[in-house]
């Protein structure tokens, strides 16, 4: 009797998605096959509010720069992924790709046509600009060639990415140092029973908790897309301005990282949640719900810096301090009805976030 190598490879779409994304002992969740590299697990619609957040407050469009920062990062994570890039022009035989795209949960892609210029269907994209940059990246390495890309997205459910070849010549992108205290972080699955709570997948379509669709991003997306977006920020044109102080990070970036927080912020602050707070130590169980299940961080310490509900936390890590300020300042605002002042610095070893009242309170 003969056996035939299977064409592709079986597998539980459920169990790779499960393998792939491991908790770790500072709230973080760390991508298994790209070197253990941090990753937000975001409800899509969370996130899709929280890039139409920062294109109102900033008033600059997101499109392109976030296409391009999405390209480098995704040819950046590739060089130390934990699995080999596709090779060829037929997107049809790329497993490994498309296991990648469904276990991040960021949609999936049909080839349409490559006569003149490739002409691909991404469906059911988390993001238009996010999924095109990753696929370009995708077939420049699968191609070894360089390409430009534009798109067009008529729908939610899908849009159509055309690629045309370049000559042009453009280094291989180098990793980005964080601007923030940031210790390695140890895997450890002693809260992992809450990290995929009603875990569904829709087949070759995305996947979703408690019934709301859900992504991996990663961090180096996101430093990158600072570097992109950064130099075309000129002020704050809706939400707070005031609310957020950043020590020891430079001018520019503050106020993107203003932008980002109070953006997540409002959000936040408007799905409502009871935040229950009896007794100072209770923040650190607010971070490990609001925080560490989406793989931004949590609390490690925290103490009392005030009598009406102000208090200092430190934290060793964090997938991003302004994104980690906005929902632990939404928290509190929920908790206190208040809003809040929050204080971010850095002394070297550790990260030191205040909350505060705004506004001062009389004691008498």
């Amino acid at each position: 009797m003969r056996f035939f190598k299977r064409k592709f490879r079986e597998y539980s779409l459920e169990n790779e998605i499960k393998k792939r994304w491991l908790p770790s002992s500072c709230g973080l969740i760390l991508d298994n096959l790209r070197n253990l590299q941090p990753v937000w697990k975001v409800e899509s619609t969370f996130f899709e509010k929280f890039l139409s957040g920062i294109e109102n407050r900033s008033g600059v469009s997101l499109g392109r720069r976030l296409a391009h920062a999405s390209s480098e990062s995704e040819e950046f994570l590739s060089k130390i992924s934990g699995f080999p890039a596709s090779k060829g022009s037929n997107p049809a035989k790329w497993s490994d790709t498309k296991l990648d795209w469904l276990t991040r949960g960021i949609g999936n892609f049909e080839l349409l046509d490559k006569s003149d210029e490739i002409r691909v269907i991404i469906r059911y994209p988390i993001n238009g600009p996010i999924c095109t940059g990753i696929f370009s990246s995708n077939w420049e390495l699968a191609t070894k060639n360089r390409y430009r890309f534009r798109w067009t997205q008529n729908k939610y459910e899908s849009l159509i990415l055309i690629l045309s070849e370049d000559d042009v010549e453009i280094p291989q992108p180098n990793e980005i140092s964080l601007s923030w205290s940031h210790t390695i972080p140890k895997i450890s699955f002693e809260d992992d029973e809450y990290l995929w709570d009603s875990l569904e997948v829709e087949s070759e379509k995305y996947w979703s908790l408690m019934g709301s669709r859900y992504a991996m991003i990663n961090q180096d997306l996101i430093i990158r897309f600072e570097d992109y977006y950064q130099p075309y920020l000129n002020d704050i044109y809706e939400g707070r301005i005031d609310s957020f102080e950043w020590g020891g990070i430079d001018s520019d970036k503050r106020l993107l990282w203003t932008i980002f927080s109070d953006t997540i912020r409002e959000i936040f602050y408007h799905q409502a949640h009871h935040i229950l707070i009896s007794e100072t130590d209770d923040w650190i169980n607010v971070s490990k719900r609001h925080l560490s299940k989406q793989g931004l961080g949590k609390i490690n310490f925290v103490k009392s810096i005030d009598n009406f509900g102000g208090i200092e936390c430190s934290f060793n890590s964090c997938f991003h301090p302004a994104i980690f300020c906005g929902i632990l300042s939404g928290c509190w605002e929920r908790a206190n009805g208040r809003k809040v002042k929050c204080n971010f610095s850095d002394n070297g070893e550790t990260n030191i976030v205040r909350l505060m009242s705004m506004n001062e309170i009389s004691s008498n």
